[in-house]
């Protein structure tokens, strides 16, 4: 549980350079429509990523041992917010449902979050004479 609680500012540190990045990327696009567009590529784009590596680091977790417990983990920490909000406790491996949901909540996720993203660019430059 240490482990945890070291990784944990690490994330949230990592996932706000993520969100700066994505904000200066979309504030340097010429009008409204290229913005939106341009967030939804990047929200469906690193959706996808996202399932796919921390889906993949949750089956190695749950199905593997050895060396490729500590890789896998931190792809499966990708999954962490959106996880916790999905299933009880289980003694089995996760079954082919979860990770099915799982996919639709991390893609569903990082689109809105991509999405508030343009929201805020929208609106911080609106006043600014932002071409619509």
């Amino acid at each position: 549980m240490a482990r945890v609680g070291m990784m944990l500012p690490a994330l949230v540190l990592a996932a706000a350079v993520a969100v700066a990045l994505l904000y200066a990327y979309l504030r340097r696009q010429p009008d409204r429509r290229t913005v939106w567009r341009k967030a939804l590529l990047v929200g469906c784009g690193g959706g996808v990523a996202r399932t796919a590596l921390a889906s993949w680091g949750w089956y190695v977790v749950e199905h593997t041992g050895g060396p490729l417990q500590i890789p896998a983990y931190a792809l499966a920490m990708l999954a962490w917010p959106e996880a916790a909000l999905i299933g009880g406790r289980r003694v089995a491996p996760a079954p082919t449902e979860f990770y099915l949901v799982l996919s639709l909540v991390l893609i569903a996720s990082t689109v809105a979050l991509a999405a508030l993203a343009a929201a805020v660019v929208s609106a911080t430059r609106t006043g600014a004479g932002m071409p619509r």
